[in-house]
Order: C-alpha cells, then sequence, then structure tokens
C-alpha cells in the first residue's frame, strides 16, 4: 500500500480542535486527512494511501485511541505506523504500546512539530 511521507492522519473527536490541528498541520506543508473517532481512521487506514504518521486522541466515542492501537498493532501493514498522542489523558493513563510520543492539551504545537519531524524522518 503506498504511503505519502508528508501526510498525516488527525483522529480527534472535538471538530474544533481536529480543525485546528489540520490547519495548524496544513500551514507547515503536511497533507492532512482526519477522522472524528478510532473506526473511521482504521477505515482510512486501510484504504489508500497511507498516512506518514497518525496524530490520535484517546478518549473518544465509537471507538477510543486505547481500542484503535490495538487494531493498528495487531496488523502487519500498519504495525509501524507512528502514533502521537494529542490527549488530555496523555499523562492519568499508561499510553498504548509503540507511541512515538505524546503531547497534553492544550496542544504545544512546538512539541508536536517535534514529534513530526521524528515521525516523517523515519519514512
Amino acid at each position: 500500500m503506498s504511503e505519502v511521507r508528508n501526510r498525516v492522519l488527525v483522529v480527534e473527536d472535538h471538530a474544533d480542535s481536529r480543525e485546528l490541528l489540520a490547519e495548524f498541520l496544513e500551514a507547515l506543508g503536511y497533507e492532512v486527512d482526519v477522522a472524528e473517532h478510532g473506526q473511521q481512521a482504521l477505515e482510512r487506514l486501510r484504504g489508500a494511501p497511507r498516512p506518514a504518521v497518525m496524530v490520535l486522541d484517546l478518549m473518544m466515542p465509537v471507538m477510543s485511541g486505547w481500542e484503535l492501537m490495538r487494531y493498528v498493532r495487531e496488523d502487519p501493514a500498519l504495525r509501524s505506523l507512528p502514533v502521537v498522542v494529542v490527549s488530555g489523558a496523555a499523562d492519568a493513563h499508561p499510553l498504548p504500546e509503540g507511541i512515538l510520543g505524546a503531547v497534553n492539551k492544550p496542544v504545544d504545537l512546538d512539541v508536536l512539530r517535534h514529534f513530526l519531524r521524528e515521525a516523517t524522518r523515519r519514512c
């Protein structure tokens, strides 16, 4: 499956946060796709083109970030996908396995930019 090096999937259930993250990432030159919850993100990840990195909220309806990560890590085609958690719960709970980094809400955009640069360098 094709992967686009500068493509980011933002998974966030709050519309305002999702829109602000997408605008910030687009201003940095990333192609951005969005999903409102984990189930929608999983559908996007199994489609083409696949993102180079996923920015993931943990606490969402339908399918949480923890549930989504379980599917991602069990799927050989998705297992190596870099993931940056952006969540108010980043400090409150153990993070899912395989997370590149975590940014608490409110989001420190410089920290997020750093993690995205690291993720896209690995591609």
